[in-house]
């Protein structure tokens, strides 16, 4: 309902109550949650977490927003990704004007409708939660990558890396530096560049007594 007595309207209240009605139907940014991610083009169908409160003063749910585009951390070729799934929460950002033309071709475009901060151009960016959904035991001394539960990370410190969890690396690895292991180093395949076994190789000049073994072979 309007908040004034219409048998007393004036055209300061008839503009306030324009501006009013305006308002109601303009986006700006609203809290979502995934309903489901394409990987492929990177967009997901969200469900928005807050009502939208008609003219009236009725509240209603606003539909599922389709194809929304996903920020993901990226620059310089390189991009930081991860999976979505079906109940994360982010924030749905939603244009000035329609990014139809921009969306489809990467180019400078008019807009292709004369729309503003319509539902229809939103974009997502995840991560932004309500409390429940907060990350548990937060890591407070330095950058943390890690699944929800802690239980696996990389975390960068003051001059040190920390990482919990197998690693699994393919590709050559080169160090500068000593290396320290508790557990048992073990080899299966060839030294390639001297054609030495890490697992079976022998040793020259093999003698009973004090003397020493020549090279392994």
């Amino acid at each position: 309902m309007s908040n004034y007595n219409t048998h007393l309207a004036t055209s300061e209240t008839a503009t306030d109550e324009q501006i009013r009605y305006s308002q109601l139907n303009l986006h700006t940014s609203l809290p979502a949650k995934v309903v489901n991610f394409d990987p492929t083009n990177q967009t997901v169908t969200l469900a928005i977490q807050i009502k939208q409160i008609l003219k009236g003063g009725k509240s209603v749910q606003i539909p599922p927003l389709v194809y929304v585009p996903v920020s993901f951390p990226r620059g310089g070729g390189f991009a930081f990704t991860f999976p979505l799934i079906a109940g994360d929460e982010g924030i749905a950002l939603f244009s000035e004007r329609c990014i139809d033309g921009w969306w489809q071709s990467s180019k400078v475009s008019e807009p292709l409708d004369y729309r503003f901060h319509d539902l229809s151009d939103a974009m997502f960016i995840p991560g932004i939660c309500s409390i429940p959904n907060a990350v548990k035991g937060f890591f407070m001394n330095g950058l943390s990558m890690q699944t929800m539960d802690g239980s696996t990370f990389i975390r960068v410190t003051d001059g040190t890396i920390l990482i919990k969890g197998n690693i699994q690396h393919t590709g050559n690895t080169t160090q500068t530096g000593e290396f320290l292991a508790t557990g048992t180093i073990s080899s299966n395949t060839d030294v390639v560049s001297a054609g030495i076994s890490g697992k079976s190789h022998v040793h020259t000049g093999v003698a009973n007594g004090p003397s020493k073994t020549g090279e392994p072979k």
